[in-house]
């Protein structure tokens, strides 16, 4: 939820205002750390009035914290190291707890499992008969047994990696969560790059839904999103092959920075991008070749089966068929990213906007989805994006239904305060002038040429 930065010089005298600003952002922190760890303490799935209610205050003192942050805070390294180690604190008793908002992890501990027993996960469904023999208890727990894994390349072999250490929910939230960690670090970097105040990192770091989603939940996006912003962060020091090699890799997590690529291509050169497109074929090339058989997996059937939080997929899906629309995505992202790179004042927020646009038009948008998204708070005029970060943690309001026996279904209420609370936003910043300038004030140190 950015806003005009406001940051100070180092080593400025503290007057009383900044002190009291240090105090009220000390409360928010307490209260969002209380708040997200209260969360570790009982099973969300079973309590949501109770979960709704603690992320609902996590989020307003998040809020309240961004607002302080945006009207300056003297530069200081002890009080800022303080507040990230805050959020590392927050962090542990959510790692502890067993996976608090979704099953995936235990996918991902299977798909480690048949890798290291000489499998190819996109052939190998839990459920299938010959390899019952194969699971351990807590693969067993594995949700859609029926089909093979969705995941590309580099999610599985993240997967093999951790598995080899260790087969446990408590390894692969650990692992995740220093994902987490290297992805405030490399905005620590990014933010001095483009000249913008450190405290700003805390837009990623204080977010409930960054907190919820990577330590409490491990979701395999904290990989690809490390590898996404430390793309960026070598595009904006000028270092093509790196940023093209972290940007392939992140395709080969999740497909969504895919929508990036008329953005990222005019800043590299033809070799770097070559690079990039030849780790990733390397990449499919292993599991197709090397471990002979398929390598999509069952991504396919989760198009066509999975819907979830997507209103304008549900539209366009009616108007002009299941297949015109899974496109819409895909076409939708890539002309908002070579808009974003043809414009006249493009920011380092530009790379929100491709990803935001991509995923308001797919068929399933769940929470963590959004957490691509998150990074990129810091570091431009992203207020819209931010918002919509908030407020799609209504949507885990979706369990009270499903334990009354109604399904999977959201409540009517949700999707109208959802993305009512995006359209204010974005007719808020529409009418703010410094949202525009914002952006263009940090251009230039933002995303020059790769050499």
């Amino acid at each position: 939820m950015s806003v005009p930065d406001g940051g100070g010089n180092d080593g400025a005298r503290m007057t009383s205002g900044a002190r009291l600003q240090f105090a009220g952002l000390a409360v928010c922190g307490v209260v969002i750390g209380v708040s997200v760890a209260w969360v570790a303490t009982f099973d969300p799935t079973r309590e949501v009035t109770r979960f709704l209610w603690l992320t609902g205050v996590a989020v307003a003192a998040y809020a309240a914290g961004m607002a302080l942050v945006a009207r300056g805070i003297p530069d200081s390294r002890g009080l800022l190291a303080g507040a990230l180690l805050l959020a590392a604190v927050w962090r542990v008793p959510l790692v502890l707890a067993p996976p608090l908002l979704s099953t995936d992890i235990y996918r991902y501990i299977w798909d480690g499992r048949i890798q290291r027993l000489r499998h190819n996960p996109y052939g190998s469904a839990p459920a299938d008969p010959a390899l019952q023999h194969l699971h351990s208890p807590l693969t067993r727990l594995t949700e859609h047994a029926d089909l093979p894994t969705i995941y590309p390349p580099a999610a599985e072999i993240f997967f093999r990696a951790v598995a080899s250490v260790d087969e446990s929910v408590l390894a692969f939230k650990v692992a995740i969560t220093l994902c987490d960690v290297v992805i405030a670090l490399l905005l620590l970097g990014w933010l001095g790059v483009i000249d913008r105040s450190r405290w700003w990192v805390l837009a990623y770091a204080w977010h409930p839904l960054v907190a919820l989603e990577g330590a409490g939940s491990g979701h395999i996006d904290f990989l690809g999103v490390a590898l996404l912003v430390g793309g960026a962060v070598a595009l904006a020091r000028r270092r093509g092959l790196l940023a093209a090699t972290a940007l392939a890799l992140a395709v080969a997590v999740k497909f969504i920075p895919l929508v990036l690529a008329p953005m990222v291509l005019g800043r590299l050169t033809w070799r770097h991008a070559a690079a990039g497109a030849g780790v990733l074929l390397a990449l499919y090339a292993w599991f197709g070749v090397f471990l002979d058989g398929p390598v999509m997996g069952s991504l396919g059937e989760y198009a066509r089966r999975w819907r979830f939080n997507g209103p304008a997929f549900g539209f366009f899906e009616g108007q002009f068929g299941m297949d015109a629309a899974l496109a819409l995505p895909i076409v939708v992202g890539w002309l908002v990213a070579a808009w974003v790179r043809g414009g006249p004042s493009e920011s380092s927020g530009g790379w929100a906007w491709p990803l935001a646009a991509t995923l308001l038009l797919m068929p399933a948008i769940y929470p963590w989805y959004l957490v691509w998204l998150v990074p990129f708070l810091a570091v431009g005029a992203t207020l819209p994006v931010g918002v919509w970060t908030l407020s799609v943690l209504l949507t885990y309001a979706v369990w009270a239904v499903d334990r009354a026996g109604g399904g999977w279904v959201l409540p009517p209420w949700v999707v109208p305060v959802e993305y009512g609370a995006v359209l204010a936003a974005s007719l808020y910043a529409i009418s703010r002038p410094w949202c525009i300038t914002t952006a263009a004030a940090i251009t230039a140190a933002t995303n020059p040429p790769a050499d």
